[in-house]
């Protein structure tokens, strides 16, 4: 900070700088956001001092403590952008501040991109489904694979997983380095089809 205010010797000439600020919040610091992102605001973005400030984050929070709230005055001076990363590269994607509601919609997101990592799409189906059904529906999901649809061969490897992996059963979590797509989103959405949410499963997935 202190050399983006200043010089690196007195004989350098004033210019406007570019700065890059990557990744300010980790998950030990998130509940400073607000302190960092009064900070940021007041040295980098309220002042005319930089050319540009590029602000990358990860942080759902941050990124709505950085963002302008007001639409015209966010759209005048502010473009948003998803960098996403999978087997095939990475991109930059211009995006609309609507798009990014919360990490729910965030791992929907992800599981819908079969070029993603297997294991963040099998961990994001993890994430979505203890979500869904543990904290909003408040229902156990023990029985639902016992039931018939769920015992072909081809889903075992998905039901071992969410079970194993699932905060809730105090087993080992281990690593899942490769997977079928189609059998584990098949399954996926059985999981949903068979609780009788099938319609919010389209919903979200298209």
């Amino acid at each position: 900070m202190e050399l983006c205010r200043g010089k690196k010797d007195a004989t350098e000439a004033g210019k406007k700088k570019i700065v890059v600020i990557d990744d300010p919040i980790s998950s030990l610091s998130h509940i400073y956001v607000f302190n960092v992102g009064r900070l940021i605001h007041n040295e980098f973005l309220r002042t005319e001092k930089y050319e540009q400030v590029f602000l990358l984050t990860h942080s759902l929070y941050f990124f709505y403590e950085m963002t302008d709230t007001n639409k015209d005055r966010r759209k005048e001076q502010q473009k948003l952008f998803r960098i996403r990363k999978n087997t095939a590269g990475s991109e930059i994607l211009e995006m609309n501040y609507e798009e990014i509601q919360n990490d729910y919609h965030s791992y929907w997101f992800v599981i819908k991109d079969d070029k993603q990592p297997p294991a963040l799409i099998a961990n994001c189906m993890r994430n979505i489904i203890e979500y869904f059904f543990n904290f909003v529906e408040k229902k156990d999901l023990n029985n639902v694979f016992q039931k018939p649809a769920m015992q072909e061969n081809r889903f075992q490897a998905f039901c071992r997983y969410i079970n194993r992996e699932s905060h809730s059963l105090g087993q080992n979590i281990f690593d899942i380095k490769e997977f079928n797509y189609a059998d584990f989103k098949d399954a996926f959405a059985l999981v949903f089809k068979e609780n009788g949410y099938e319609e919010h499963y389209k919903r979200m997935i298209k």
